[in-house]
């Protein structure tokens, strides 16, 4: 047989059947036996989880095992809150303030009034007078920042569950062990 005779065969396609087997000496595969092929028929009846299967009295016990996966979700698990608070405090400042007084002064004198010289005659004179005063002036300035900033850890945790497997246990009348397959894994 050549290449591609070899691989014309149809290996590429399910093989459709539609014949019961029935076979007197188990099938091997590589000298090793292995378990019948069991076809589904109109000779094969359901019942719960068995399939009893009248052809050579077959009967086929599925066995389901349950398998523990763990995934994670995202929670809240609190938070911060930053909040601003305004607080006033007292503060003094000395602060040097000058301001003018009026001294008088008097002194005897005895002469003669000079010619051309207003005499008699109501006169008023201002003399002013400076002082300093203390205003206050604020300005808002900006003297410390804050940030806040979120980082993520990793770790590992150990979780536990408890999962289901079905075994089964074959024993003859006696109740001896049939198959020493049947012992639990």
């Amino acid at each position: 047989m050549t290449k591609d005779e070899a691989l014309n065969q149809g290996w590429d396609e399910e093989p459709v059947s539609t014949e019961t087997v029935t076979t007197a000496a188990p099938i091997t595969d590589v000298g090793m036996p292995i378990q019948n092929p069991v076809p589904r028929s109109a000779d094969t009846a359901f019942t719960s989880d068995t399939m009893v299967t009248n052809d050579a009295d077959t009967i086929s016990v599925p066995l389901a095992e349950e398998e523990l996966t763990a995934r994670t979700r995202e929670v809240e698990r609190g938070g911060v809150r930053v909040e601003k608070v305004v607080t006033a405090e007292e503060q003094t400042l000395n602060v040097p303030v000058t301001e003018e007084h009026v001294n008088v002064t008097r002194r005897h004198v005895d002469r003669d009034v000079p010619v051309g010289e207003t005499t008699f005659e109501d006169v008023t004179i201002e003399v002013p007078l400076h002082a300093e005063e203390v205003e206050l002036d604020k300005r808002a300035r900006v003297v410390e920042e804050i940030e806040v900033a979120k980082e993520a850890t990793t770790s590992t945790q150990q979780v536990t569950g408890s999962v289901r497997r079905e075994d089964v246990r074959v024993t003859d009348s006696t109740g001896d062990i049939v198959d020493d397959d049947t012992i639990s894994r």
